[in-house]
Parts: structure tokens; C-alpha cells; sequence
């Protein structure tokens, strides 16, 4: 086996080409007429445009700044591992990175054992096609080798991040932020977290689901810190998530939100209104009570107004999720939220 360390490159212009667009930029909106559109007998200003697709705006410059912040991150990164093993090699009078690397990488790492084989192959036997375990060896002792030599070497390189006391001041860039209301929908954590994350979603959505993993986790990690609150957006295409939406918040009329939501969230293929029938007698609610209130038309009306609100928001599929306005889409892996939720926190 043979390791090569792929070094990343920023490809981006410098701080000085980049503070130099960045005033173009500015000049050249400065510049812009305002008004971008005449007919006969009227007008149309640029801040009349801007106000009519400010959302859009708004999640635009974010992706931008996110984009960018994550590139700058992937390339300090990078370039911290090439200065670190640099030093590293010299210090140990080796032949360069390579030689390092081969010593700390390549010969630490054993050729997999028959155990591990078999193991690997009975797991990856549906993507076999069929071929026996003969026929996909080499592949499979290559894949093996591949993911230890990986691991092995992420294992090093925070050894050699701690060794070398690598601290990182890439400060991180000021977001733009939707407002968003909580308007009164459920939510967990203190009323008065100073971070509060708006999550728009809904119970037949598999995102959802697996979002609700990590959700936990956040809520796990900065317990007192997170005001974590509800919003249903119902998806047109899931027939079920509207009267799921609804049966969730007949459940919180009795004081039971949370757990019919873990109920539903957790059991997302059993949404008949036998199956939320079958929750709330699991939660002992009142049935009667909570049938009245399903067929209440206020309760479809409160879920319709959940997606509105989320529409207006910028919006367009679930799960999405605003951590003091900051849009975060998507069911996202938990270094996401606490990159956003540590920044929030340091003010």
C-alpha cells in the first residue's frame, strides 16, 4: 500500500484581490439606477424589486458566504497538514512528507485478517452481484486497506494538530439572517435560550426522520442553551403529513406534543388514522376529546398558516431549519448546526 497525501487548493484570489472586488461590487450597486423598469404611466424602483424578492436574496448571499467560508476552512486545513507534517519529517531528520507518512501511515497499517474479510463481505453481499467471496477478494481486501489506511491517518494527523498546538482564528463571517416567527407552536428547551432554531418539517418526510437523530444530539449537547421549536410544512405530495401535523397538535391540547411526535417521527409508514388512533391510546389520551379537536377545522387552518409562514421564509422542502434566522437546510450532519450554534453562542 502506498498513502499520497492529496493537498488541497484553494483556488480563490487573495485578500487583496478579493477586498478590491468587493468594492467594485459595492461601487457598481451604488451605481445601479434606481429605478429598472418604465412604461407608460408608471415605474418600477430597485428597491421596490429588491423588497419583493428579499427572501431570495437574502438566502443567496448566505449560501454565498457559507460557500465561501467553508472553501477558506478546507484550504487552511489543508495547508495546516502540509506545514505540520513538513515540520514533523524535518524534526525526525526523515526524507520529506512522504518518507513520514509511509513510517506512520503505510507500516502501521496490517493487511486484514480472513475474519475481517468474510465480515466485510457477507455486509456488502447484496452489491456483490452475485460474485463469490474469490471472485471480489482483491477488491475487497483493497477496500479494507483503504479505509484503514484513512483512518490511521486521521488518527495521526490530530496527534500531530495537538502536538504542534494548532489553534485556528479563521474568524467566522456574519451570516445573514430571515426573520422567522415562532409564532406559538410547540418547542423544547427554555423560553428565554439565546439560541432559538425554528424547524420546519413534517412526519411523513424520511429527511425528517433522520434529521430528528441529530436534532437530538444538538439538544443533547447545549441543554439549556436551545429553544428548539415545531413548525409543520406539510409537503403536497405526502397525503399523510397534514393529518399527522394535525393529530400531533391534538395530543399537545392533552399535554402530550413531544411524545406523539416521537411517536409519528418514529414510526413514519404507520400514518393511517388507524395508526394515530393507536398512538393515542398508547399515550392514553382522551380519545373523544382528541377526535373533536382533529376535526376541528381551526387545527388544518393552524398547520396551513405553519406553511405559509415557512413559504414566505424562503422555504421550499423539509427539513429546513433557521438558528437565530441563519437558514440551514436539509437533514444536515450535527458539525453543521454546532458550527453555526458556537458562533451564535460566542456573541
Amino acid at each position: 500500500m502506498r498513502l499520497t497525501l492529496t493537498l488541497l487548493v484553494l483556488m480563490a484570489c487573495g485578500s487583496t484581490t478579493t477586498a478590491t472586488s468587493a468594492a467594485e461590487t459595492k461601487s457598481e450597486t451604488a451605481a445601479a439606477p434606481s429605478v429598472v423598469a418604465t412604461w407608460t404611466g408608471g415605474e418600477i424602483s430597485s428597491a421596490e424589486l429588491d423588497g419583493t424578492i428579499s427572501t431570495e436574496l437574502t438566502k443567496l448571499k448566505a449560501e454565498f458566504v457559507s460557500s465561501e467560508h467553508e472553501a477558506r476552512m478546507n484550504g487552511l486545513d489543508a495547508m495546516i497538514g502540509e506545514k505540520i507534517l513538513e515540520a514533523e519529517a524535518k524534526k525526525r531528520g526523515l526524507e520529506g512528507v512522504e518518507a513520514l507518512l509511509k513510517l506512520e501511515i503505510n507500516d502501521k497499517v496490517t493487511e486484514p485478517t480472513e475474519e475481517e474479510i468474510a465480515t466485510f463481505y457477507k455486509v456488502m453481499a447484496r452489491r456483490m452481484g452475485g460474485r463469490s467471496l474469490e471472485e471480489v477478494r482483491p477488491a475487497i481486501i483493497g477496500e479494507i486497506a483503504r479505509r484503514a489506511t484513512a483512518e490511521r491517518f486521521e488518527v495521526f494527523m490530530g496527534e500531530m494538530r495537538d502536538t504542534y498546538k494548532v489553534t485556528v482564528q479563521l474568524p467566522t463571517p456574519e451570516m445573514p439572517r430571515i426573520p422567522v416567527s415562532a409564532d406559538d407552536d410547540p418547542f423544547i428547551g427554555p423560553e428565554d435560550a439565546p439560541v432559538t432554531i425554528i424547524q420546519f418539517a413534517e412526519f411523513q418526510c424520511p429527511y425528517c426522520g433522520r434529521a430528528k437523530e441529530v436534532v437530538d444530539q444538538v439538544m443533547e449537547k447545549y441543554e439549556g442553551k436551545i429553544k428548539m421549536v415545531y413548525r409543520d410544512f406539510p409537503l403536497s405530495f405526502h397525503d399523510r403529513a397534514i393529518p399527522a401535523a394535525v393529530a400531533a397538535n391534538c395530543a399537545g391540547e392533552q399535554g402530550q406534543y413531544w411524545p406523539m411526535f416521537d411517536a409519528l417521527m418514529s414510526n413514519q409508514r404507520a400514518l393511517t388514522d388507524a395508526d394515530l388512533t393507536g398512538h393515542a391510546t398508547t399515550l392514553k389520551l382522551d380519545l373523544d376529546k382528541w377526535n373533536t379537536c382533529r376535526k376541528d377545522p381551526a387545527q388544518a387552518a393552524e398547520v396551513q398558516k405553519d406553511f405559509e409562514d415557512g413559504s414566505r421564509a424562503g422555504v421550499q422542502g423539509t427539513p429546513a431549519f433557521f438558528i437565530n434566522g441563519i437558514f440551514l437546510n436539509g437533514a444536515v450532519p450535527l458539525e453543521q448546526f454546532t458550527a453555526i450554534i458556537d458562533a451564535e453562542l460566542a456573541g
